[in-house]
């Protein structure tokens, strides 16, 4: 994602101790239960939407590894809610693609028809590509024509924070040009990005009337992972029409991280527990 300014991630990690394939199936037992227990307690229709992971264009082959792994472990996580549930939770895998323009169009469908060749639960069909660029623009244009979500921001040192009374955010969701216009970054185009599935949500429901949507995010990296986070905060502040429960882990095999924040309600702080 776009460069803004980090938090610092002070955390020790150690080198994992098993081999990827045991790892990932351990991680999988422990997610899939916390995911069930999430899913039996909803009473509306629910829509689950997997933002699988995210990539840079031109590609970085690190990055890319990890994408590869984790839309294995996505398709797995699809296939344990299928098993339990059947088709009760419609399921819409995502991946955010930065710098997605012509000229990486071939580049991009090449990744990607490779990350879903041997997946049996998410294939390109279902798979939703979406446009970091498209994002930021639409978050931009969204801050033009609403002085309500302007107002969501304070302006320190020419960037823009979320206003929280908490102070939990030190980390800037873009920046303030001389015009007094925010350029969004980091969560803004979170924010824009879970404005688009929630459409893409209710599409699928064929309703506009009450639903639940069941965000889980995979981040590799820690900066990612606070961005995702932030997100979720900015959206939960300034689009008050569809409820979002967040999953966002940390999920690194190299650092042996499998880090979960969420929300036990859609009001309540972030809570952390490391599977």
């Amino acid at each position: 994602m776009e460069d803004c300014s980090l938090e610092l991630d002070s955390k020790v990690y150690s080198p994992p101790t098993e081999d990827y394939t045991l790892w990932s199936e351990k991680k999988l037992k422990n997610i899939s239960d916390f995911v069930d227990k999430k899913l039996s307690s909803y009473e509306v229709p629910t829509v689950i939407v997997l933002e699988v992971g995210h990539f840079t264009l031109p590609k970085e082959e690190e990055n890319l590894q990890w994408a590869y792994q984790n839309m294995a472990f996505a398709n797995a996580l699809c296939g344990e809610i299928i098993k339990k549930y059947k088709f009760k939770f419609k399921i819409i895998p995502t991946l955010l693609v930065n710098n997605l323009d012509s000229e990486e169009d071939s580049t991009s469908q090449e990744i990607i028809d490779d990350m879903v060749k041997d997946q049996k639960y998410i294939n390109k069909r279902s798979l939703k590509i979406i446009s970091e660029r498209n994002l930021k623009n639409r978050a931009f244009k969204a801050l033009k024509n609403d002085s309500s979500l302007t107002e969501q921001f304070i302006n320190i040192d020419g960037k823009a924070y979320l206003k929280d009374d908490d102070y939990q955010h030190d980390l800037a969701a873009g920046f303030v040009n001389e015009e007094g216009d925010i350029i969004p970054r980091c969560g803004l185009i979170l924010t824009s990005y879970l404005d688009t599935v929630s459409k893409l949500a209710r599409e699928r429901l064929h309703q506009n009337d009450e639903i639940n949507l069941l965000f889980i995010s995979f981040s590799q990296l820690f900066h990612e992972y606070k961005r995702v986070m932030l997100g979720v905060d900015i959206y939960g502040k300034t689009h008050k029409s569809l409820r979002i429960d967040p999953m966002i882990f940390h999920w690194a095999y190299l650092q042996d991280s499998a880090q979960l924040s969420f929300k036990p309600t859609s009001t309540s702080l972030w809570e952390d527990l490391s599977l």
